[in-house]
């Protein structure tokens, strides 16, 4: 099983959209795949239209309530078009509260990382902030995938991406900064073709530190495809069979599988 985490420590930069359909276009890959929502906002759940009332943080509780035991996984699991999912809501904000210091919360995600062993691939959603939820789930991290847009404000965010990988690195040295790629990319503009060219660079000159080049030549198109999709409830392949935004979450996709069978 391999944990892949969507960060970015600016809210807004495409984060849960791009998890979803990530998730999805995995399992369209034959993939068992099992997204977790860590946001406090339930954003996975509002997206998709799912309701569970055993969310992530009573899944987390559980597990260090009874020493490590689960006793009914199936209940926190929703199944939506072949995609296991666990949601999360406002009360995963009490995750600083109930794990307040580095000693307590380092190993969270780790721990629940050992009962997830029968999926190809977790997903994890995280939150536009680097809280003690997010370090816990970067220790158990293997894939960091981020998503930005193209405005400078954004580009900022990926900038603070690099030294959260950094410290993220201290006490995960597994962990990878695999995908960085753009999203609402509105092509044929001057910030697009500046930013996607600035970054491309600014990554390149550090490809020694990460192995490669993270951000990705393939980018997501803006898409009112991906808007009624979501005013759907459906991720973009179950919304329409051919959308380019689909395309462009596919070709990524591939483009990672190709590169961890090179890496495995």
């Amino acid at each position: 099983m391999k944990m892949i985490s969507f960060v970015n420590p600016k809210g807004g930069a495409g984060k849960t959209t791009s998890a979803i359909n990530i998730a999805y276009a995995l399992k369209n890959k034959d993939k068992k795949v099992l997204l977790i929502d860590t946001d406090p906002r339930g954003a996975v759940a509002t997206y998709l239209n799912i309701h569970n009332e055993n969310t992530i943080l009573q899944l987390i509780k559980e597990i260090y309530d009874n020493f490590g035991i689960i006793e009914n996984l199936g209940k926190y699991i929703t199944i939506k078009n072949g995609v296991d999912l666990i949601v999360s809501d406002s009360s995963m904000i009490d995750f600083d509260k109930i794990f307040p210091e580095e000693e307590h919360y380092q190993d969270v995600f780790r721990e629940l990382r050992q009962k997830l062993q029968n999926y190809d691939y977790v997903i994890i959603d995280t939150e536009g902030t680097i809280s003690n939820t997010v370090k816990s789930v970067l220790n158990a991290t293997d894939y960091i995938f981020a998503p930005t847009k193209s405005s400078y404000i954004d580009m900022n965010g990926i900038v603070d991406l690099k030294s959260i990988y950094e410290i993220a690195k201290l006490s995960n040295p597994n962990i990878k900064l695999t995908k960085i790629f753009t999203v609402q990319a509105e092509v044929n503009t001057r910030i697009f073709k500046k930013s996607h060219n600035d970054l491309k660079t600014a990554f390149e000159s550090m490809k020694d530190e990460f192995g490669k080049n993270p951000y990705s030549e393939i980018y997501i198109r803006k898409s009112s495809d991906i808007l009624n999709s979501m005013e759907l409830n459906k991720d973009i392949f179950s919304y329409k069979k051919t959308t380019t935004a689909g395309r462009d979450y596919k070709n990524l996709v591939y483009e990672f599988l190709q590169e961890e069978k090179k890496i495995d």
